[in-house]
């Protein structure tokens, strides 16, 4: 159980970020595309799962709980090391005296969350192009790029995670990771322009640092 709250926190940090950064630039979010937002996680955690628990049965010469941990570990730690990055820039910024609105065209919400895809980068980065018809509203079409962008951590996590095999209930992890990316997606959207810079780039540090966490106890 707690394995998969800590892995539906560090997977759905996306979209929370997704929500304060569209909330900040008046994009709807309608249900219906957070609906496709979340079933996109869950198609590709899902997948990832099986694929994993499947790739289990060929992987004789490695334990597998080590391959997991070693996966997971260095997701995390790429993430943890970028966000570190992008804290300390932002301070840098901030010594400069550059002002306010400046920083919310250089350094949008979401630049602490980096992929490694540059169609995802490009998304994330400057979220108002996700609005690929300037209704400023996501559509289903729309939600559907959007939610494939957030489902990549996924991906990984989930791979890793399957080739632990029957340790854990992977229906209960997909749910929890499911209710998660659509809670965090409404409460980025509810947060939107009240919380401090500093405090994004902090929190920015904590899905590396969760998924480190998942990695070691996978060691232990």
């Amino acid at each position: 159980m707690g394995t998969a709250i800590l892995l539906g926190i560090a997977l759905s940090f996306d979209g929370f970020g997704v929500g304060l950064s569209y909330g900040t630039r008046k994009i709807r979010i309608p249900l219906p595309s957070m609906l496709v937002m979340t079933l996109c996680t869950v198609i590709a955690m899902g997948a990832a799962l099986f694929f994993g628990e499947a790739l289990m049965g060929f992987l004789t010469f490695f334990p597998p709980h080590l391959l997991a941990a070693c996966i997971l570990l260095t997701l995390g730690g790429v993430q943890l090391i970028k966000a570190i990055i992008l804290l300390v820039k932002g301070e840098q910024i901030e010594a400069e005296a550059v002002p306010v609105s400046t920083l919310v065209v250089r350094e949008p919400v979401l630049k602490w969350e980096f992929k490694f895809l540059g169609i995802v980068i490009q998304v994330l980065r400057t979220p108002e192009q996700a609005d690929l018809d300037g209704s400023g509203v996501i559509s289903i079409k729309e939600s559907l790029l959007l939610g494939t962008a957030l489902s990549l951590d996924a991906l990984a996590s989930g791979l890793a995670l399957g080739m632990v095999g029957g340790i854990f209930n992977f229906l209960y992890i997909i749910g929890w990771v499911a209710v998660m990316q659509f809670f965090m997606i409404k409460l980025g959207q509810g947060l939107a322009g009240k919380l401090p810079d500093e405090l994004l780039g902090k929190l920015g540090l904590l899905p590396g640092m969760m998924l480190i966490l998942i990695a070691l106890t996978k060691l232990i």
